[in-house]
């Protein structure tokens, strides 16, 4: 996968087609099923790596060229860190392959190592935050995506994974809205992703048109 340092620009690397949410009971309004949740830490976790092939655009050409179908893709991040075990960009990419394939385990190992090196790299502070989402730790993946923030505030990434998991996982719909407006504001109205988001925004209105007074007042949380 690309290494995912952002810069503006107004398509994918590697498309990706605008996450869409599935038509499962209780995802936006009401109290979430069982069903429900499991599809909304599914989504969470999609939309976040997604976000990376996103985000990969605002990226350099670090990244190894894609190989025949079948190939390992680890092995071009593998090779690299034979040569230099410290290659921070292939430390991060191997990392992100691991999130792909769901290897947590691996991929913690692998951003961990990244931090213990460069405590502020918010590229893995952020992914981090997906691996604790992907094991259902939404409050702990909230504070990552919020770390990266503090350390850069306009890091494109970090804002798409939040604003998402706002709106899909905690279903705090102001929070989201604004952190989509904040997402909207660096990549601009008319580029793809920026379309994407005011999709999300309206999405987000309609949905807080359904909550109740009380779960207005509390941030749409039931």
């Amino acid at each position: 996968m690309a290494k995912r340092k952002r810069k503006q620009a107004d398509h994918l690397d590697r498309p990706v087609p605008a996450p869409r949410r599935p038509d499962a009971p209780g995802i936006l309004t009401g109290r979430p099923t069982l069903a429900g949740v499991v599809w909304l830490v599914v989504i969470a976790l999609t939309i976040g790596v997604s976000a990376g092939y996103l985000a990969s655009r605002y990226a350099g050409s670090g990244a190894p060229a894609t190989g025949p179908s079948g190939e390992d893709p680890t092995a071009p991040w593998r090779a690299r860190l034979l040569q230099d075990p410290e290659d921070a960009e292939a430390l991060l990419g191997l990392a992100h392959v691991h999130l792909d394939q769901h290897r947590l385990g691996e991929a913690e190992s692998l951003y961990r190592q990244v931090l213990s090196k460069d405590p502020k790299n918010v590229e893995a502070i952020t992914h981090l935050g997906n691996v604790m989402l992907a094991r259902g730790q939404s409050d702990a993946a909230l504070r990552q995506y919020d770390q990266a923030l503090a350390i850069q505030p306009g890091y494109i990434h970090a804002l798409w994974d939040k604003a998402n998991l706002l709106q899909h996982v905690k279903r705090d719909y102001p929070a989201a809205i604004l952190t989509w407006e904040t997402f909207l504001g660096l990549v601009g109205p008319e580029s793809r992703d920026g379309k994407t988001a005011q999709r999300f925004i309206a999405e987000a209105r309609e949905a807080m048109g359904k909550t109740s007074p009380v779960e207005k007042a509390f941030g749409g949380k039931s």
